[in-house]
């Protein structure tokens, strides 16, 4: 029920909101329980929503926001343009995942490596950037190694090169890919 000022009347009080969601907790109830009680009944108001969407780009832009509700902020970046084509490229990478679509995911997961160890690095290659960062140690042995197969496997976006070795690209090596792009991020995170 919506009053003029484009409020929300709680069905269980009757005071208005323009979003019922902390008020619930009141009553003992979250919105899913809420919606049960009171089928059809709205948690926020119109209004409540448009402004929520008009300040949607301003509170992204805070670091504090961003680590609080993003799952992968790339802040340890410091360049923007490269920030945010990480973060589409991310969320992409575990759509392709979930859909079952390997070969992208491996692809767009190696290009992120790829692109975290060559800003980090400073080097021009994939190549150079993984042995410098071995030498810096910013990565260790291990990684280096796990790296080195992913730089060699994203290479299968060459369909002859996949077609020469005969190697099948399956679920086991995208969901190892997308292991090893977190171990990488997190690693990055932490510094």
């Amino acid at each position: 029920m919506k009053n003029k000022k484009g409020k929300i009347k709680c069905l269980e009080c009757g005071k208005s909101f323009s979003n019922l969601g902390m008020h619930l907790t009141v009553h003992k109830l979250n919105s899913r329980s809420y919606r049960i009680k009171h089928p059809g009944a709205p948690i926020t108001s119109e209004e409540y929503i448009q402004k929520h969407k008009a300040n949607a780009h301003i509170r992204y832009q805070s670091k504090a926001f961003r680590k609080k509700v993003g799952r992968r902020t790339f802040d340890f970046l410091k360049n923007k343009n490269l920030k945010s084509l990480l973060q589409r490229d991310y969320r992409s990478a575990k759509v392709c995942l979930d859909k079952e679509l390997w070969k992208p995911s491996i692809i767009l997961y190696a290009s992120i490596i790829e692109a975290i160890l060559i800003e980090a690095t400073g080097e021009k290659t994939f190549e150079n950037s993984l042995k410098k960062a071995l030498t810096n140690k910013v990565i260790s042995e291990k990684d280096y190694h796990k790296i080195n197969l992913v730089r060699d496997l994203r290479n299968f976006v060459h369909i002859h090169k996949e077609l020469k070795e005969g190697s099948e690209i399956n679920d086991y090596w995208a969901r190892t890919f997308a292991d090893i792009c977190e171990s990488i991020i997190k690693r990055f995170n932490r510094k």
